[in-house]
């Protein structure tokens, strides 16, 4: 969900390859309507462009954790602003790397704010490669 066509389509380009890519031209900043449109397309993950609305951005992602708490949530920004800081925004016109696997982990962790989820810790490795190759162990 942005407020802008460009970052639709990079947003498209680097997340294409997890799934179905669904975008919102919108500002994130409240909390109803993006809580509606959570309900309505049921997606696994949510990336909220906080730029210019960070403030906001922090209760939509509050009212998140309430409403969806299994909702992935991943914030960027164009500016590095504490507010953003605070929201542990990425740069949003970073590297795809950093994007796709914030995606990926928001995906298991859930909402950063929920406070009765406990986000995976650790390294995370692809598991894709090594499901052939599991050992039955006693």
């Amino acid at each position: 969900m942005a407020g802008d066509v460009g970052y639709r389509e990079r947003a498209q380009a680097v997340l294409g390859e997890l799934g179905e890519v669904d975008f919102t031209l919108a500002l994130p900043t409240d909390p109803e309507d993006v809580t509606w449109l959570v309900r309505e397309a049921r997606p696994d993950v949510v990336v909220l462009d906080a730029t210019g609305c960070e403030e906001q951005v922090a209760g939509v992602i509050a009212a998140l954790a309430r409403r969806a708490p299994r909702l992935g949530v991943v914030v960027v920004c164009e500016h590095l602003t504490d507010a953003a800081r605070e929201l542990h925004a990425l740069p949003k016109w970073g590297w795809m790397r950093d994007l796709r696997t914030a995606v990926q982990r928001a995906r298991i962790d859930g909402n950063p704010q929920n406070s009765r989820r406990r986000p995976l810790e650790g390294p995370r490795r692809d598991l894709r490669s090594a499901a052939g190759a599991a050992i039955a162990r006693r």
